[in-house]
């Protein structure tokens, strides 16, 4: 059998236009669905399927950190085995070398910036990033204060679900 989520909310909408007064008896109302339609099998396999993908998605991070781990190690080596050749090349004086796997070649470098004591650099030379501070805006608003450009929403219901 298969479970399908659109057949479960009809039974439900059918059965509680059938017995209207299942609205008013909440512990009623949860018996009636479990017993009379097949919601409960369709929230078990959700669930099961929503533990896999939780699984599944631990498994995939805990290999990326592994890959990000390994991938990190490699870009230092890269950049070991970069200062080890241009050392050699400086040491012998040599401003290229041609290899069969590369051409290796010294050149001068470019100027950059260096910052001594950001704290002087004028306003017009920074970037100035503007972003709202929504902790503070909430506050303002709950204390019934009004903030153009903002407004509090209502609050979402969430799902919780609890496997311990």
């Amino acid at each position: 059998m298969r479970l399908d989520p659109l057949v479960v909310q009809q039974q439900i909408s059918n059965l509680l236009l059938l017995v209207p007064e299942l609205a008013e008896d909440d512990v009623l109302r949860a018996d009636m669905i479990e017993a009379q339609t097949e919601a409960h099998e369709l929230l078990r396999k959700l669930e099961t399927r929503r533990r896999e993908a939780t699984t599944l998605a631990a498994g995939i991070n805990s290999t990326i950190e592994e890959l990000s781990t390994r991938l990190a190690r490699m870009w230092r080596r890269e950049d070991a085995m970069r200062r080890i050749i241009f050392r050699i090349m400086e040491l012998a004086d040599l401003r290229k070398v041609e290899l069969p796997e590369a051409t290796l070649s010294v050149r001068a470098g470019t100027q950059k910036v260096i910052i001594t004591d950001e704290a002087i650099i004028p306003d017009i030379l920074c970037k100035i990033v503007r972003q709202p501070d929504k902790v503070r805006i909430k506050e303002m608003l709950k204390d019934g204060q009004t903030v153009r450009g903002a407004e509090l929403s209502n609050a979402e219901s969430v799902l919780s679900i609890r496997t311990k």
